[in-house]
């Protein structure tokens, strides 16, 4: 009997769901992450007046076009995920819901993105294009759920010096989601906030006891954990029935002055 279970690295998993699925959001709805994303965008544009604001993992939830509604430049705004299914039909339905035939309308970038691989993140920041918040709805939890990542040594992606590196011709498994936070701070500007709602109240406390870097710099050398706090999903007004309350874990991430080439 064939195995039912699905890996959340699978794009082939994700392109069928997304196939049949209209609008999902994980986790708690937009109130819930709406003032911290409002106080972080409004932060960094006292760094630039247009902070670029990437959204990973959007799938199809109304995330991407709230988000519309706390910038001055919907533009600024780069939705990636790892289906080019709900990206494309993202796209669409952002030019159906909003009025397109307005000439001040802006539509938000939509790009399909594998963020795990090293080749993909490289050609995504080819541009030069560097990002100042990056918000993130239970991405790292699936991500974290995928199978581990082979990379090989010397890594494409690095601050070591190239005589160090010539030296580390090997392969290394690695935790999907220290290649994930590995690759966004390659993506982010120093001071960058990463933005996270997660459903797990450990997701990154593991890296304090992580010590086989060889090769790569450790996430905390990459990114500072700031923050990390309960939050609880508001109780549907229209349940009669007395539920405990459904708590989900913030996190946020500020990307640090070490340098990745």
């Amino acid at each position: 009997m064939p195995s039912t279970t699905h890996s959340f690295g699978d794009v082939e998993y994700w392109n069928k769901r997304f196939t049949k699925e209209e609008q999902f959001d994980w986790l708690a709805d937009f109130a819930v992450l709406e003032p911290w994303l409002k106080k972080s965008i409004a932060e960094r544009s006292g760094h630039d007046e247009r902070p670029q604001i990437l959204h990973i993992g959007c799938g199809s939830s109304a995330l991407s076009i709230q988000l519309r509604g706390l910038v001055k430049s919907p533009k600024r705004i780069h939705n990636v995920d790892y289906s080019s299914v709900v990206i494309e039909r993202n796209r669409q339905r952002e030019i159906e819901l909003l009025d397109s035939s307005d000439a001040t309308f802006e539509p938000t970038s939509w790009s399909t993105l594998d963020l795990l691989s090293a080749s993909k993140i490289l050609n995504f920041g080819a541009s030069g294009e560097r990002y100042d918040v990056i918000v993130d709805k239970s991405t790292s939890d699936a991500i974290s759920c995928a199978e581990d990542v082979i990379i090989e040594l010397p890594y494409q992606i690095s601050n070591l010096p190239t005589t160090q590196l010539n030296h580390l011709r090997t392969t290394k498994t690695m935790f999907p989601l220290d290649i994930l936070a590995h690759h966004l701070a390659y993506l982010a500007n120093p001071g960058c906030q990463w933005i996270v709602l997660s459903y797990s109240s450990s997701r990154f406390s593991y890296w304090d006891d992580r010590v086989n870097t060889e090769g790569l710099p450790h996430p905390l050398e990459l990114w500072n954990i700031e923050r990390h706090e309960k939050i609880e999903q508001p109780p549907d007004p229209h349940d009669t029935v007395h539920r405990p309350p459904i708590m989900h874990h913030l996190y946020i991430l500020r990307r640090t002055d070490v340098q990745l080439n």
